[in-house]
């Protein structure tokens, strides 16, 4: 019997796990496997090996695993193997296989554009556009980032920077730091997350804290969330999963 696990983050703020979980259910929607469950890496439960136990109770024998984020850092590449790995030890009968988060995604360039229209704030010539990231070590986030910046930059025909949280410079406060050009009429902040948390509030506090300090007008627009191009285009990624490497 066929399996989707779905792979979220988690959160210590309950708005963003039960906007990972209205996510998932809108996944599920999509899906014709008899077995759906959803699961966090941490600080949220159901953990990744008790939602495994969960699947397998139900009669799961093949289980595609997906992670719920945006794009390939460690929690893609060594956490979440690694906690799949360890509860799979105990399943040897089933079979297992882990699909890649969503990536670069040009419908999701869209949205990122719709994001900024929402705002109903025009861009001028004297507007500038921060793209923002959670940031990585990792250098292929850094790298991603950058192309979907240049897919936004040509869809709007405006510069785009890009700016991490943590991880790998430019760091976001530093950035809004020195754009303190009088010339400048509205900064644009778009955040490329999925949902709410911990750094969305961040990204808030830091921009009300420059909006107290000098008379440019900040914009800060909306993430991702449970748009239907986004629980799209992770369903295809469930697709993509093959059983011709498994992991078990």
């Amino acid at each position: 019997m066929e399996a989707v696990l779905y792979i979220c983050h988690g959160s210590r703020i309950k708005s963003a796990v039960s906007q990972a979980i209205e996510f998932v259910e809108s996944c599920k929607s999509l899906r014709n496997e008899p077995i759906q469950q959803y699961c966090f890496l941490e600080l949220s439960q159901p953990t990744i090996a008790q939602a495994l136990e969960k699947c397998v109770a139900l009669g799961a024998t093949q289980i595609r695993a997906i992670p719920v984020l945006l794009l390939t850092a460690a929690h893609a590449k060594i956490d979440i193997p690694l906690e799949l790995e360890k509860a799979m030890q105990y399943y040897s009968q089933v079979k297992l296989q882990l699909g890649k988060p969503i990536g670069v995604n040009n419908e999701l360039t869209n949205l990122l554009y719709e994001r900024i229209q929402q705002t109903y704030q025009p861009i001028t010539a004297n507007s500038k556009i921060l793209l923002v990231g959670r940031g990585s070590s990792d250098l292929d986030v850094k790298r991603d980032l950058s192309l979907i910046g240049k897919l936004l930059e040509q869809k709007i025909n405006h510069p785009v920077h890009i700016c991490f949280l943590t991880g790998c410079k430019p760091y976001f406060r530093e950035l809004i730091a020195e754009l303190n050009d009088s010339e400048i009429d509205r900064i644009f902040i778009v955040p490329y997350f999925l949902f709410t948390g911990l750094l969305i509030n961040g990204i808030r506090k830091t921009v009300k804290e420059y909006s107290q300090k000098n008379n440019t007008k900040y914009v800060l627009c909306d993430y991702l969330g449970n748009a239907s191009v986004v629980v799209h285009a992770l369903n295809n990624r469930i697709n993509e999963i093959s059983f011709n490497k498994v992991l078990s």
